[in-house]
């Protein structure tokens, strides 16, 4: 029942992410996208790991998918028929797809996991049971000589400064209309 679980999830994980690409309809686009990072934390909890499927929702689905929701409504005329929606290196795009599937593929066949076996067992080879606890982490992400903590205030102020300037942005274009 479980590999049907992750089969039925790589489905809609691999169809949400092609139709994030294919669609014309930013806004739509941008729905899809937010499927395929929900479907992204649903692996998380098929792997065991809670708190990362609840940090998948909370900040990708909903800061980040909300972040890009923001920027193409502020933007002006996006949804017009004039503006061109492909380009001219699809094939390009295709050919370094495929490479990299094709690479991908060579690298799993070399692993040396097991295939059959469940992933939560193949995540506790790689990461030792005592070190991926939850609680030990909060302290590893703020201890002084990482500077992590000082990585997540410089993303936020970051994201703020976007946020304000597709503000801006989007009052001059609508300033000059």
């Amino acid at each position: 029942m479980t590999n049907t679980f992750f089969y039925i999830l790589s489905g809609v994980i691999v169809a949400s992410a092609l139709l994030t690409l294919t669609l014309k309809n930013l806004f739509h686009c941008a729905l899809f996208l937010a499927l395929t990072m929900f479907g992204v934390s649903g692996i998380f909890l098929y792997l065991g790991s809670e708190f990362l499927a609840a940090v998948q929702v909370l900040i990708y689905v909903g800061a980040v998918t909300v972040l890009v929701i923001f920027g193409i409504m502020l933007t002006r005329d996006v949804m017009d028929d004039k503006i061109k929606t492909m380009n001219q290196q699809a094939l390009l795009s295709v050919v370094i797809a495929l490479a990299v599937t094709v690479v991908a593929f060579l690298a799993l066949c070399q692993s040396p996991f097991m295939a059959g076996e469940h992933p939560a067992a193949l995540l506790t080879q790689i990461v030792p049971a005592n070190s991926g606890d939850v609680y030990a982490l909060g302290p590893e992400l703020i201890r002084p000589d990482k500077g992590f903590a000082f990585a997540f205030e410089l993303v936020s102020i970051l994201l703020l400064s976007a946020l304000v300037g597709a503000i801006v942005i989007a009052r001059k274009d609508k300033e000059k209309a």
